[in-house]
């Protein structure tokens, strides 16, 4: 494993720590053993074959062939991931086709600007949603569905659609069926928040140009019971020790720009896993060293009701040297080490000042890499959720709000 979790100044004993791992390994049996629902996701790695990672990624040659843009339409664990994995590996959209994310909002304005980029551009669309249903996706599918009938009439639009649901009838999938847009299935027992390591997340990034293939071999490095063993849970361990004292908040803190998104999905994934039964730590993402600017007072000396999970990258591959006409003493020193030292002096800072701080670092950011970073928090979250006592694999809240909501849609 190229993950490094390093809880020395977590503030937490040892011995506690260890009393917890035959409970923590005990947890993660049963991700393993079928018991639980929603754990499709466990074996998937091993399971995904390589005949259909070829699918995918003909699928995605043929989308570059024939589009400028790739629309992809989904909200939550239907974008999250793949828009993470994008922004991790291919930042600046160096392929040809660029993917835009779309379908997780109402906003009419960001809409319509999509469009305006779009223009007479050609574009393909891929449409996301595990239930065939999602209000935020089908409206917007609805919107650029029309506007490729105009564009390329029935036929072809439907050539240029791609859908990812689940295999049974749905508002989606039987409409995708019946015009003969190319589906995806979305296994059944792979809840959307865990599903980045699919055809969800999988197509997109292919798209993108990345090599899917080496995220499933960085996935499938981690795919069984015994790369979990021994301290490799301590994490997740960790993380109920916290709450169990008292800390409410996790804070979850990236030295690159270009981690946001990775932020926005361990969010979703935590937040959605574990928040509920009246439980569950609140997890948040901050950007340093911007934030500091504007969190680190309260970090430093503001109310201890979090702790902090620092995610870096030894070697990050590219970087910028300052001039020696520059102010010293930054003069003729590199951005990236600098960055290094904002690293570890943040950390000291806030060890000083009693504040608990978790670090998870890998040696640089490759495919192989982010797919290990994927399944490894896939894995710790779910074992976090068991170890409160809550199951991590539904998620009743969301559901309670999308009924409400649409009743005021349909009052309308």
């Amino acid at each position: 494993m190229d993950i490094r979790v390093d809880i020395s100044n977590s503030g937490i004993d040892n011995s506690e720590i260890a009393g917890c791992r035959e409970r923590a390994q005990a947890e993660l049996k049963k991700l393993w053993t079928g018991e639980l629902h929603f754990t499709g996701w466990v074996k998937d790695p091993y399971e995904f074959t390589d005949e259909m990672i070829d699918e995918l990624q003909e699928t995605a040659e043929k989308i570059r062939k024939d589009s400028k843009y790739f629309l992809v339409l989904g909200v939550g664990g239907s974008f999250m991931g793949a828009k993470a994995v994008i922004d991790l590996l291919d930042p600046e959209g160096d392929n040809n086709t660029k993917v835009i994310f779309a379908g997780y909002n109402f906003s009419g304005r960001y809409l319509h600007q999509i469009m305006n980029t779009i223009g007479d551009s050609d574009f393909s669309i891929c449409v996301i949603s595990k239930s065939g249903s999602t209000t935020e996706t089908l409206s917007a599918y609805g919107i650029f569905k029309e506007l490729m009938i105009r564009k390329y009439g029935p036929e072809e639009t439907a050539r240029r659609t791609y859908v990812v649901t689940e295999h049974k009838s749905s508002f989606l999938f039987d409409q995708a069926s019946a015009e003969g847009a190319r589906i995806f299935d979305l296994a059944l027992d792979i809840g959307g928040r865990y599903s980045v390591l699919t055809p969800v997340g999988l197509l997109p990034v292919a798209v993108a140009g990345i090599d899917i293939r080496k995220i499933m071999e960085g996935a499938r490095s981690l795919a069984s019971e015994e790369a979990f063993k021994g301290e490799a849970l301590d994490y997740s361990i960790v993380r109920n020790l916290f709450y169990e004292k008292g800390k409410k908040i996790e804070v979850f803190e990236f030295f690159d720009p270009y981690c946001a998104y990775f932020g926005e999905w361990l969010k979703q994934l935590f937040g959605e896993s574990e928040g509920k039964d009246g439980k569950g730590l609140f997890p948040a993402s901050l950007m340093f060293s911007r934030d500091l600017h504007s969190m680190g007072q309260f970090l430093q000396q503001g109310t201890q009701c979090f702790f902090e999970t620092f995610i870096t990258v030894d070697e990050p591959g590219e970087d910028v040297q300052i001039p020696d006409s520059a102010m010293k003493p930054f003069a003729g020193k590199t951005i990236e080490k600098i960055n290094k030292c904002a690293v570890n002096g943040v950390a000291d800072a806030h060890t000083k000042a009693g504040i608990p701080v978790v670090r998870i670092s890998v040696p640089e950011m490759n495919a192989n890499v982010l797919g290990q970073m994927l399944y490894f928090f896939e894995t710790q979250c779910a074992v976090s959720a068991l170890l409160s006592g809550v199951d991590p694999f539904n998620q009743p809240g969301v559901e309670a709000y999308k009924k409400e909501m649409r009743s005021y849609i349909e009052a309308l």
